[in-house]
């Protein structure tokens, strides 16, 4: 493991401390980590030090910077060096928490200090953030808007939760449970086996790579932040949902897959209703549902935007160009769209979610 002590800089005139760790810390750098996400209004499991054991950083550079005051950890942020780019989080999955009591200027003026220092000579650096954070970051990133997550807050309690769903989703859980659907914990090996048939159905069907049965295994065998809800019909898996979790924390929607034989029976909206009803009875904060799509935003809820920003120091910022493009060719493409077979569109936009999946996870999809 590789970690930095703690470093004094200047940032835009202010004084800055921060740490950055290439590896789980232990003993008082660990502590103080722990005690800044129990001071957190939103801690997760990626902003934990459990983040340097994820089974699917194989190839990546993790990192996590501390912002340091007083001895104290008073904010971190997690990320990937990949090359000649920096990134902390995704649109839909922020990887930042602050303590409450934090000095939240000062605390990201030292996380982003941080970020450079690890960037070095990188041409790229993305940081995401929720968007009520976006004011701390200075202007020489760029901004750009999200829709982010739709998110439930668990505190209410599963009926109140249940009575803000669409009419359409309480009728489809109920329909699930009607047809003889069942919901439970993976327990076992051969579990996560009836689960891992059911993802590569789901992945083959989508042309998404194949993630090994032993690596698949591998990612639920620390049930410490991790758990896989399984729904059942007539003894048979029919779909999973796969949650990710910091504990007393947010629980996070991570992966699912069904058959496309078995939709009919509503198993995932069901497989949602139970996550809920499990994260509530674990102590769990919140549940973010990791996106803000139709079925998304059924289940009620606020809908929390994400800002991404981004600091191109490619060779006549290729990056901002090409952000430019696509956006000019999306606008293009809205203007045109009424003339477009509905198919056709269809078509287009699942092409679409394919190429982002694969850029966004280099091939893999994370969980």
């Amino acid at each position: 493991m590789h970690r930095s002590r703690a470093s004094p800089a200047m940032l835009n005139g202010i004084d800055t401390s921060f740490q950055i760790l290439h590896g789980q810390p232990a003993g008082p750098t660990e502590t103080a980590w722990r005690a800044c996400l129990t001071d957190s209004e939103f801690p997760t499991h990626y902003a934990s030090p459990e983040y340097f054991c994820e089974p699917m950083l194989p190839g990546k550079k993790p990192f996590a910077i501390l912002s340091i005051v007083d001895e104290d950890v008073t904010a971190v942020m997690t990320g990937l060096h990949d090359a000649d780019r920096v990134q902390s989080g995704f649109s839909s999955r922020p990887q930042i928490a602050f303590s409450r009591h934090a000095d939240r200027l000062r605390a990201m003026s030292n996380l982003i200090a941080g970020l450079l220092q690890e960037a070095g000579a990188a041409k790229l650096i993305d940081l995401f953030l929720w968007s009520d954070m976006a004011g701390l970051v200075d202007a020489r990133f760029s901004q750009r808007a999200f829709g982010g997550v739709v998110m439930l807050d668990l505190a209410v309690g599963p009926d109140a939760l249940f009575r803000q769903f669409s009419q359409t989703r309480r009728n489809d859980i109920r329909r699930g449970i009607k047809c003889g659907v069942s919901v439970d914990l993976a327990k076992s090996r051969d579990d996560i086996s009836a689960y891992y048939a059911v993802y590569v159905d789901w992945a083959r069907r989508r042309f998404l790579p194949i993630t090994g049965e032993e690596q698949f295994q591998g990612i639920f065998a620390a049930r410490r932040n991790r758990q896989l809800l399984l729904a059942r019909y007539k003894g048979e898996v029919i779909a999973g949902v796969v949650l990710r979790f910091f504990p007393g924390g947010v629980v996070e929607h991570a992966a699912s897959s069904s058959l496309q034989s078995a939709l009919h029976l509503k198993p995932n909206d069901l497989l949602h209703w139970r996550a809920i009803e499990w994260a509530y009875a674990a102590g769990l904060t919140k549940y973010s549902l990791g996106g803000v799509n139709l079925f998304q935003r059924k289940f009620g809820g606020e809908v929390v935007p994400t800002t991404r920003h981004r600091l191109d120091l490619s060779l006549f910022r290729r990056h901002t160009i090409s952000d430019w493009m696509a956006d000019w060719m999306a606008d293009r493409v809205e203007a045109v769209r009424p003339f477009i077979p509905q198919r056709v569109a269809g078509f287009g936009r699942s092409v679409r979610r394919h190429v982002k999946t694969l850029r966004s996870y280099g091939g893999r999809r994370p969980v």
